[in-house]
């Protein structure tokens, strides 16, 4: 039976130290890429943040606050190294409070996880060794060092407290310095900070101490533990068990159990590969020996019901909630109010969430559109005499998103779609390992449609005929695009897919041995879904590598798929003919052979559907084309691009 909102054990008042919480949702910290390179809050910062205020969660966390001016990690960082900056981030925190909202400041220094690109200067850590995926050496910190960054964290705590933030939350994990200090894998010490587990928290302890001193007793202070960071010799959960007993004897209100580091950023950021609540273990592991300390879980925690779970069974006091906060800011008020219906799921895509940080801009979400263009995205209905009668002519994911908006506008929207179906592709992503969660999306679509009296027309396929007669105001063509095929010897014969007919199940391969030509994300996926039917996969791809076009953290949990199922791979490999079972292929001008090939499967890309453009053009019927019928691109510059389309109109 689902628990409902006032009895979920999730929706309860909680209490950190002397911090009184309407509930036990707390939004953890997320780099955004949005604040000036000095530290301060800009209007789309603190637009982003007001939003989960008006959501109801019960703790916001702000993003890392870089302790020192090169101390961040990323550029466009908040900072409260300097008191010139209080006066701003006073304001932030004011705007905040106007929502009854309780807002946590996290402080921060990435140690060896920044560099000169970043800060102008060399990094420090513990020791001077880079970060394996850093190009760039640290200088090893110097007493001096140490007590100057010591005196920074407590400096900007006391800076935190005179804004007016209800708690800070010293960073502690996550591969940054403090977690530096904390695990062998980067502290390689041999004065009273390095060595045994005890010593390499020397660190930690002793700036915890200090902002407590700064601060006083009645300013709730949490931190933030990595306690495994799987990667080869560093911290294991059995010695991040012992971190956290050792952390929870010190003067803190609460602690974040966590994992990852750098390297094994699938830890921190969790791809829809780690399944939900995939990291809980390491949380039940460090429960019973923080005593009575409140515990923060975080990992992949995508909805309400696994929230109350696992708190109703005690595994921790609170959940954090970054991604789902991401794909749905007001998501605790939605399911308080009985509108499940109504909230945006991540899906484990980290597109915009991840890919954006690698880029070093703003993120996104894919399934949000608005997450932090919050300040830019006007969603007031138009008045009656302005409204339009829009038809979109595809049901695929780009325009359920346009009519979604459109309809949000107050605009009559009709939607045709050719086959009996929404989804179009999209429906065809979610197949492959780990993307089950793409799904929710297309609920959520048609959930808004009936919300927004969205008319939908299946089994249709639409024509410049019925556009004259319908005369709509504006057409959106959403018509996709259709897979590419090679004109090359052996492709015209029986036994030749396409990845989207194998993906749809439309089609299934004859045989046992199956050769996939195109190795970007799609080929890659497609021969894992074939490996995992038991059959004999290899893919052939043109460029250095396989899956350029993949976020580091799919193509990690997928090559480990492709090797586990022994799909063999060849870049730089172009395909010559097909015949007899045997494939040939050219690498590097040599000329090499795969026998016994019962199948083929292409995966060469697409080309958009721009079918009926002219002859609507010809009605001068006002036509938008979005999507991949624009140009063919990843799910999420479609969804923004069909989105803010249709917010346009």
């Amino acid at each position: 039976m689902r628990v409902k909102a006032q009895e979920n054990a999730a929706f309860r008042p909680g209490k950190i130290g002397t911090l009184e919480l309407k509930n036990r949702l707390v939004v953890p910290a997320m780099v955004t890429n949005t604040c000036t390179a000095d530290g301060l809050p800009t209007e789309r910062y603190m637009q982003y943040h007001e939003e989960k205020a008006k959501g109801g969660w019960g703790l916001i966390i702000t993003e890392d606050y870089a302790i020192t001016p090169t101390a961040g990690g990323f550029r466009d960082l908040a900072g409260l190294w300097d008191d010139s900056q209080i006066p701003a981030h006073t304001e932030f925190v004011e705007r905040i409070h106007r929502y009854g909202a309780k807002i946590c400041c996290q402080i921060y220094h990435a140690g060896r996880q920044t560099n000169s690109a970043v800060n102008g200067v060399q990094c420090m850590a513990p020791s001077p060794y880079k970060d394996p995926p850093s190009f760039e050496n640290p200088r090893e910190m110097t007493e001096d060092d140490i007590e100057t960054v010591q005196q920074a964290y407590a400096d900007a705590a006391v800076r935190a407290k005179k804004c007016g933030f209800d708690a800070v939350e010293i960073h502690g994990a996550h591969g940054y310095l403090i977690n530096q200090f904390n695990s062998p894998y980067s502290n390689k010490r041999t004065d009273e900070y390095g060595g045994t587990t005890w010593k390499r928290t020397r660190f930690g302890r002793e700036v915890i101490r200090r902002v407590r001193e700064a601060v006083g007793e009645d300013f709730p202070i949490l931190f933030k533990l990595t306690v495994n960071e799987y990667v080869q010799g560093g911290l294991t959960i059995n010695e991040g068990r012992e971190l956290a007993r050792i952390y929870s004897e010190e003067p803190i209100d609460a602690i974040t159990i966590t994992q990852g580091v750098n390297a094994t950023e699938w830890a921190v950021i969790a791809p829809g590969h780690i399944s939900p609540i995939g990291f809980i273990d390491n949380v039940k592991a460090c429960r019973e020996v923080v005593g009575n300390l409140p515990v923060i879980a975080v990992g992949r925690i995508i909805n309400f019901d696994l929230a109350n779970n696992v708190i109703q069974d005690g595994t921790c006091d609170f959940v954090a909630m970054g991604r789902a906060s991401l794909a749905d800011p007001l998501a605790p008020k939605k399911y308080q109010e009985g509108k499940e219906e109504d909230i945006l799921t991540c899906i484990g895509c980290v597109q915009g969430c991840l890919g954006n940080l690698r880029k070093n801009i703003p993120i996104q979400c894919l399934v949000n559109p608005r997450t932090v263009k919050e300040y830019q995205c006007d969603l007031c209905v138009l008045p009656e005499e302005k409204r339009k009668r829009v038809v979109v002519i595809g049901g695929g994911v780009s325009g359920c998103e346009a009519a979604v908006a459109a309809a949000m506008k107050g605009h009559q929207v009709t939607v045709y779609e050719q086959k009996d179906h929404l989804g179009g592709q999209w429906k065809l992503a979610a197949v492959p390992s780990a993307k089950q969660d793409f799904t929710t999306l297309l609920q959520w679509q048609q959930a808004q449609f009936k919300t927004y009296g969205v008319k939908v027309v299946l089994n249709t396929e639409y024509t410049a005929e019925m556009a004259r007669e319908e005369h709509p105001d504006v057409i959106i063509l959403a018509t996709g695009s259709t897979e590419k095929t090679l004109p090359f010897a052996g492709l015209d014969q029986e036994h030749v897919y396409k990845a989207q007919e194998i993906l749809s199940g439309a089609k299934n391969t004859s045989g046992d041995h199956v050769v996939v030509i195109g190795g970007g994300s799609v080929g890659v996926e497609t021969a894992g879904h074939l490996a995992q039917d038991f059959k004999q996969v290899t893919i052939l791809e043109v460029r250095d590598r396989i899956s350029m076009d993949g976020e580091f953290s799919n193509n990690y949990f997928m090559f480990k798929l492709l090797d586990e199922k022994k799909v063999q791979s060849y870049a730089n490999a172009y395909y010559q003919n097909w015949e007899d079972g045997v494939v040939t292929f050219k690498q590097h001008d040599e000329l090499h052979k795969i026998y016994g090939v019962t199948d083929i499967v292409l995966s060469v890309g697409s080309a958009p559907n721009q079918a009926l453009k002219e002859e609507l053009d010809a009605l001068g019927i006002e036509t938008k084309v979005i999507g991949d019928a624009l140009n063919v691109k990843p799910g999420l510059k479609n969804i923004e691009e069909s989105f803010y389309l249709g917010l346009s109109l």
